[in-house]
């Protein structure tokens, strides 16, 4: 496949932008730079090979500021004038595409591209081979071959020294110096900042330093913290903050001003120097602010909020915090858009400490109307925060249903339930009947993330032991036990669980309060976010039904000699029309769940959510059904005002441990514009899914209970069979989104 037919099918995927200064730039109006450009572009002026220049050249500049999708249309347009001229114009096209298509996160395709590049420039001594190998080093740093990204960096810098491209040569020495400070590499680390040191005596003092000095410093501050290296290190990245920031101010970039005076602020801030540190912040705000860099302006009023909090400044603090995500919110699309993950490096954790100091503050308050506008405060807080996520996620912010739920119309008898996990504690926040309840489980975080991971891996198989019990018994205590008195007190008997992190990995209804499980007490359902879920009964009876699936073993995936029994009962049972093993072809299936003639689709194949949503799929018998496909066979219904009532997944799985994956099963009722989906964290045998499916709908189809109670009686049903009584039959069945 050709790159650019790969950037075409890659859509708005894109990956996490560590070049060796990965300075966004400010959203200013068209520079003088941009609009001459533009005219070249349009034909008013210019040859082609001076059009050719300056589509490249706008890419460039797109490119440096995070903005992908605009880069992509220039370089399309480049790439089919290159064809015209001189093959140096075509191999630096295909150099800008490659790059590209390591921003978008596309690395095994960006790797092939520059290699191939490395091969056409073999022998020769250009300043184009240099980026090339550069590039490329970049390109295995990311995938943690770091021995062979150092090689590369080796060699471009050789040969960048014997061109005299000086500037060149220090840039690569950053880039040289993350990779071996990732491998602990003491020895090379130094030898490169003494190369580097040398260095930036012999460039000039222009913006191009100030960004290099900017990056080096913030290599030097993560070096002495990594290898706890003497203050030496910490006192050239100051120096080399101060420097930088004098070249921006000659020079008059407000944008790297905002940087190098933000990170000297964190260097104080490291040193205790708050009221430093707090006046250096607030120069680094003002500065992004009054060119609205809103993309550095929230990180430093974080840091603001950040520090305020360490001076003891509460009010103050979570006015700092707040105005950093109102900030956020204007850039937060394309920060995402410029890099997957972005949610837990540059996101996540504003919104987690933001949290942690209302819930501290909240516990401080009398009972009353101030702490419950507290602590609704904080549930706004984390349902943002869950929205961010998936889109983050999903790379897209049509992910997210225009209506949704409000605590108010959860109806009486369900608690909604929001585990907060924060680096010392658990809390909990319970709401019923409108009123939110605090509870809190002291633990440290690595201990709870270990105990969770360890009851998933002693729940998934059955090792003829009763330690998931024990484990069981531990989370029970932590999660539920603070608050049971109160679901007693208030007769509720259904839980809607809001979880976050490796709580998404664990089925919540197998833990065990020593005599039962959780999900012989009480209904649950589990939900990415309430402000997602819009609740609505179903009508089993009043629903059509499409039912699909693969019973034989395909392309290295085992058989599911179950699925024919699955189907037929669906079929004889509740009339649904159904598709088996060759008939049950992508196209095909699309067409049919496209169709607004079904209200509920269920699928009997193999399904697999990954940390990257682009490899999540469900097994067709002549390709693979993606997330993507999903949204667009199924999805447009929710924008007609039709959408899906029920998706069943009978069949998928996710690994264990990871949370980025398990989002992803979180979110595929919100994916394929579904109100709530019935899935599976991992395979079961296909005695115990025939078991539970068929009790499911029949439950549901009786009419007298929600779908959240129709699942509980199911899985009650199989607790109660020798045969499948053991958590790994029946608990990683969960019920994600409308619960009624």
């Amino acid at each position: 496949m050709g790159l650019l037919q790969w950037i075409a099918r890659a859509g708005r995927y894109v990956a996490v932008l560590v070049l060796f200064c990965s300075l966004p730039f400010a959203y200013a109006a068209e520079s003088p730079r941009e609009q001459a450009l533009q005219e070249i572009i349009s034909g008013k002026s210019g040859s082609t090979s001076e059009r050719f220049g300056a589509l490249t050249q706008l890419a460039e500049l797109y490119r440096s500021q995070g903005f992908k999708r605009r880069a992509l249309p220039l370089l399309e347009e480049a790439e089919t004038l290159s064809r015209g001229l001189h093959e140096t114009h075509q191999r630096r096209v295909r150099f800008l595409l490659g790059s590209l298509l390591y921003d978008m996160g596309a690395y095994a395709e960006a790797q092939d591209a520059l290699e191939s590049l490395m091969q056409e420039t073999a022998g020769e001594d250009s300043l184009e081979r240099v980026q090339i190998l550069n590039e490329l080093g970049m390109v295995f740093g990311l995938v943690a071959n770091h021995r062979r990204a150092v090689e590369l960096f080796d060699e471009s810098v050789a040969l960048a020294f014997g061109l005299g491209a000086r500037t060149m040569q220090a840039r690569i020495n950053v880039n040289l110096m993350k990779s071996v400070l990732t491998m602990g590499n003491v020895e090379r680390l130094s030898e490169a900042s003494v190369r580097l040191e040398s260095l930036l005596t012999e460039i000039p003092n222009d913006i191009e330093k100030a960004e290099i000095l900017i990056a080096v410093a913030n290599e030097y501050r993560r070096a002495f913290w990594y290898f706890n290296l003497n203050k030496q290190w910490m006192l050239n990245a100051h120096n080399h903050l101060q420097d930088a920031g004098r070249i921006a101010r000659q020079n008059g970039d407000l944008r790297l001003l905002s940087y190098a005076r933000g990170y000297l602020g964190r260097l104080y801030e490291d040193d205790k120097a708050l009221d430093t540190a707090l006046s250096l912040s607030r120069e680094a705000a003002f500065h992004a602010n009054s060119i609205q860099a809103y993309e550095s302006a929230y990180l430093w009023e974080w840091q603001i909020g950040r520090i305020q909090k360490k001076l003891g400044n509460t009010t103050k603090s979570v006015e700092s915090y707040e105005q950093a995500i109102a900030t956020l919110e204007h850039v937060r699309q394309d920060l995402i858009d410029g890099s997957p993950y972005t949610f837990h490096q540059k996101i996540q954790p504003l919104f987690s400490e933001l949290s942690d100091t209302l819930l501290t503050s909240a516990r401080a308050l009398p009972e009353g109307g101030a702490k419950q506008g507290r602590l609704a405060q904080v549930q706004e807080i984390l349902e943002q925060a869950k929205s961010a996520e998936l889109q983050d996620y999903f790379q897209n912010e049509c992910v997210l249903p225009e209506t949704s739920v409000e605590l108010g119309q959860v109806e009486s008898g369900t608690a909604t339930v929001y585990p907060v996990i924060l680096p010392d504690r658990l809390e909990i926040l319970v709401s019923i009947d409108g009123k939110i309840h605090q509870f809190v489980s002291r633990i440290d975080v690595v201990e709870f993330n270990s105990l969770v991971n360890e009851f998933r891996d002693n729940l998934q198989i059955d090792y003829g032991d009763d330690d998931y019990l024990l484990i069981g018994q531990d989370l029970y205590q932590l999660v539920i036990e603070p608050f049971e008195e109160l679901l007693v007190e208030q007769d509720v008997s259904t839980l809607l669980f809001v979880p976050e992190g490796v709580l998404r990995t664990v089925p919540i209804s197998a833990l065990h309060d020593g005599d039962q499980y959780l999900i012989e007490k009480y209904a649950i359902a589990t939900t990415p976010g309430l402000k997602l879920t819009l609740p609505t009964p179903l009508e089993l009876s009043e629903s059509a039904v499409f039912a699909g699936g693969i019973s034989e073993s395909l392309r290295g995936f085992s058989g599911l000699p179950g699925v024919p029994i699955e189907l037929q009962n669906l079929q004889s049972k509740y009339g649904a029309s159904v598709l088996r093993d060759s008939a049950f072809s992508t196209d095909v299936v699309q067409e049919q769940m496209s169709s607004d003639a079904y209200s509920i689709v269920h699928i009997a194949t193999h399904g697999h959510f990954d940390s990257n949503p682009q490899k999540s799929f469900l097994l067709t018998y002549d390709d693979k059904l993606t997330m993507n496909m999903l949204e667009r066979s199924i999805g447009y219904r929710k924008y007609l005002g039709d959408p899906l009532e029920l998706l069943v997944l009978s069949a998928c799985e996710t690994a264990a441990g990871d949370n980025r994956a398990a989002l992803g099963l979180a979110g595929v009722a919100l994916k394929a514009g579904a109100r709530s989906a019935v899935a599976t964290l991992w395979q079961i045998s296909d005695a115990a899914t025939v078991r539970l499916i068929d009790a499911f709908y029949e439950n549901s189809a009786a009419g007298r209970s929600t779908k959240a109670v129709a699942l509980q009686q199911a899985q009650v049903t199989l607790i109660d069979d020798d045969m499948f009584s053991h958590p790994s039959d029946w608990a990683p069945f969960l019920l994600i989104g409308n619960w009624l």
